[in-house]
């Protein structure tokens, strides 16, 4: 998408372009749209485009959207049993539903991130739907409350309300193409893991032990390695929340792995990987990356000053040397090697 601060496109050129037999009406009409989805809005008469992009309106926006999702995932649970399986049902389903619609209304009178979102909510209430129609067809002997969902997210029986889950949020990207839907999937397919994973070695609960924490491990690398494929495939950016999810899911697992066992291959295996992770943010050319593989090595590092070194004063003067060393390293690259790595920009 080109940038509009120096020419911009407003609705009157449109219009004018219109007139003159420049383009058809139905053309200006796509154009509109096109560079409303995109962030940059020409409306009729002389209303310059606005950029998308952190202001007060998308802050309030996005809020509501998560407050919505909260309502009708966490908070739901204290008062969701007490109503009737009929009641519940109609009330999950005509959730979805207003959400669903009112939201495409208002994608298709131009106000597309705030149509996106309300279907971001919707679709977050697919679980709880699932979890109501099950309830009521008694599927489940011992039916659990939809509240454990987040609080004990272990059991086999959230199974389907994840894969349900997903494959609404699937659908929802391929139709809307909102990137923040993916959050729902990352999320959901990390619950899953832990499900399948207690599913498979008939567990009787999640104990936190190193087969659990590798599952999640292994979900959290499966999701980056998604956001990697997308940030390379498509052009709206769909690896964001991939990339937050999978970093979270690998440093909680993981990290815990290697506080607990300490010096093991454990702990250097994730001390290796958020190394590798701050190199490949030069080649993914993402903050997001730099500043999780930066964090997961300052939290190891951390840890061997405190509890293996246990403070001792050469090991944090090598660790300042270390850092010290790295910083005037970027300076001697910006002074003798920038060149080199302006021009590797250039041609990508």
């Amino acid at each position: 998408m080109p940038s509009f601060e120096s020419n911009q496109l407003s609705g009157a050129d449109l219009d004018e372009w219109v007139n003159h037999g420049l383009i058809t009406s139905d053309q200006a009409a796509a154009i509109r749209r096109h560079l409303a989805e995109h962030g940059a809005v020409a409306g009729r008469g002389g209303s310059a485009p606005r950029r998308g992009g952190l202001n007060l309106l998308t802050i309030a926006a996005y809020f509501g959207a998560f407050l919505l999702v909260l309502a009708y995932t966490l908070y739901v649970g204290l008062q969701w049993e007490q109503l009737s399986y009929l009641v519940r049902a109609v009330i999950a389903a005509v959730t979805i539903a207003v959400f669903c619609m009112a939201g495409e209304l208002l994608r298709r009178n131009q106000y597309i991130t705030a149509g996106n979102l309300l279907i971001f909510a919707g679709v977050g209430v697919v679980p709880l739907l699932v979890h109501t129609l099950f309830g009521a067809a008694q599927i489940w002997p011992e039916e659990p409350a939809y509240g454990e969902f987040y609080r004990r997210v272990v059991l086999p029986q959230w199974i389907a309300m994840e894969l349900a889950g997903i494959a609404a949020a699937l659908v929802a990207v391929w139709v809307t193409r909102f990137p923040l839907i993916t959050l729902h999937i990352a999320v959901w397919t990390w619950f899953l893991s832990m499900d399948l994973a207690r599913w498979a070695f008939g567990s009787t609960g999640w104990m936190w032990d190193d087969r659990e924490r590798l599952v999640g491990a292994v979900a959290g690398v499966a999701m980056l390695g998604a956001g990697v494929v997308l940030q390379w495939r498509t052009v709206r950016d769909y690896s964001l929340w991939l990339y937050l999810a999978g970093h979270v899911a690998l440093l909680i697992n993981l990290g815990t792995l290697a506080l607990d066992r300490g010096q093991d291959i454990y702990g250097l295996t994730f001390l290796a990987i958020h190394v590798g992770f701050v190199a490949a943010s030069v080649w993914l050319q993402r903050r997001i990356v730099l500043v999780f593989g930066a964090l997961g090595c300052f939290i190891y590092v951390t840890y061997l000053a405190l509890s293996v070194f246990e403070g001792a004063l050469g090991f944090v003067v090598a660790v300042g040397v270390i850092g010290l060393l790295l910083l005037l390293g970027t300076v001697a690259y910006q002074r003798f090697g920038g060149g080199t790595l302006a021009a590797r920009h250039v041609k990508q």
